[in-house]
């Protein structure tokens, strides 16, 4: 009898064994891949944690990812959902004699799936459902759905599902996990803005509020999750704006948005800085490591920002990467970094070192420069009621915007990203005096600012001067001059 209990006991454990494989196996696209790749090989008791756990997904906190070494890298580019996160960066500048007037706010979507595919390899599918994991370890997320399922469609957006609600998420459309990195930033804007510094003053009412999203599902879909974090005290249900990805409005900036002379710096100057020797060579050495792994012609391994898009989908959904077995290759962490370092230096070069992709930049935001400005200004002369405005857009948005102010590292923007523009008052004797802050992903870029000449709070006659200067400076003529111009 106890014989017979040990044989049963062996073909139980053999059969568990057999169903964790066939597992692993059939929920990866690249399910052999997945056993090729040493790093993945892990001892069987944390491949029955990894598929037993019930607890926090582990995925979704950047404290328990991978290593701390590769979220410095490329993986700190999924910018992981961090409930912790939402009381960092929350300095109460109230108690320092400073009122929060005004907050605008930018933000590039959340998590996505890829925009582009490698060579010869399909992307990944994801879920376009929320998990049982998500909506357990992020409590905003049930409450998310419900109240979004029941809002009536809106009007500017009819075609457009507020949030991700659909059996795979479609190419370049937000995933449940880029939504939750935007309930997240709203409910750190709510922590900070509304409870913090008392915003709106215990007074909130619709019309001190503005969003715009551009006309795409996952910057709508962003905006929409962003906001009912940020109001999850209220019960209101806002009008989102369409706007272009420039986010220029002729009505809040006074400008004709139609500027056909940008056409005369689309091309590179002649004396153009180029890039350095090693550079190109580190560019051309990863193109073809990646071509042999894909067995593609070297020629069609283009774009960097390309590769780096496909290859994105596959860290932050923990799906295997691409792998030869044929040549027992495979795209591995150290590569991923390497080419994360190489698109920074790439971006880097297209954004700083071309001068006419700076003048070109420079006028296209300028009418959102303009509009921001006036809405500070109108704050200054009591003629707004507005308080917090989202522009919910993209890497193309909030790139050129950092360039604009002189504050880019050259690197590529987080998925959901922000970037605040605060306006401050304080009284000073009689007088009450307006001040600036930046923050950038919660970190202050204030005295980094060089119109702000090294202030933490910086005065906004400052933000004002260079409004009013930063084209010249550029050696440009005024906006209308330069757009009208051929």
């Amino acid at each position: 009898m106890a014989r017979f209990k040990r044989y049963r006991y062996k073909i139980i454990v053999a059969l568990l064994v057999i169903i964790i494989l066939f597992y692993l196996y059939s929920q990866k696209e690249y399910g052999s891949e997945l056993m090729s790749q040493q790093e993945f090989k892990q001892p069987m008791d944390r491949l029955s944690e990894q598929l037993l756990f019930q607890g926090q997904n582990k995925n979704l906190h950047s404290n328990n990812t991978t290593n701390d070494r590769f979220l410095q890298g490329a993986a700190g580019y999924c910018n992981f959902p961090n409930p912790a996160s939402i009381k960092e960066g929350s300095h109460h500048l109230d108690t320092q004699g400073y009122k929060l007037q005004l907050a605008l706010m930018m933000i590039r979507h959340g998590d996505r799936t890829p925009l582009h595919t490698l060579a010869n390899r399909p992307n990944p599918r994801i879920s376009c459902k929320f998990s049982k994991n998500e909506k357990q370890t992020h409590w905003i997320v049930d409450k998310f759905i419900t109240r979004l399922q029941n809002a009536d469609k809106d009007g500017s957006f009819e075609s457009m599902q507020r949030y991700p609600n659909q059996p795979y998420c479609r190419q370049s459309y937000l995933t449940p996990q880029g939504a939750v990195q935007e309930l997240l930033n709203g409910l750190q804007a709510k922590h900070k803005y509304i409870d913090g510094l008392d915003l709106f003053q215990q007074d909130f009412s619709e019309r001190k509020v503005l969003v715009k999203s551009t006309v795409y599902p996952r910057t709508y879909q962003s905006a929409n999750a962003f906001m009912f974090g940020f109001l999850s005290d209220y019960d209101t249900r806002l009008k989102i704006y369409k706007a272009k990805t420039d986010f220029c409005s002729e009505k809040d900036s006074g400008l004709n948005c139609h500027c056909p002379g940008l056409e005369k710096y689309s091309k590179p100057l002649k004396n153009m800085r180029k890039m350095s020797k090693p550079l190109l060579q580190s560019i051309a050495n990863f193109k073809r490591k990646m071509s042999s792994i894909l067995s593609v012609d070297v020629k069609e391994i283009r774009s960097l920002t390309h590769v780096f898009d496909s290859l994105m989908v596959r860290v932050c959904h923990d799906v295997p990467l691409p792998c030869n077995k044929a040549r027992d290759s495979c795209v591995d962490r150290t590569i991923v970094d390497t080419l994360w370092g190489l698109v920074g230096d790439d971006l880097l070069h297209h954004y700083l070192y071309n001068e006419n992709h700076l003048k070109t930049q420079h006028l296209k935001f300028h009418p959102l420069l303009v509009e921001m400005y006036a809405r500070m200004k109108n704050i200054t002369k009591r003629s707004s009621s507005t308080k917090f405005v989202l522009y919910s857009g993209h890497d193309i948005t909030l790139t050129p915007f950092l360039m604009l102010l002189g504050i880019y590292d050259g690197k590529w923007p987080p998925y959901a990203s922000t970037l605040a523009l605060e306006l401050y008052s304080k009284e000073e004797g009689s007088k009450l005096h307006y001040f600036l802050k930046v923050i950038y992903n919660g970190i202050d870029k204030t005295r980094e600012l060089k119109f702000c000449r090294g202030l933490d709070m910086c005065k906004f006659k400052y933000f004002e001067q260079f409004v009013n200067t930063h084209l010249e400076n550029m050696g440009l003529d005024d906006y209308d001059s330069e757009c009208l111009s051929s």
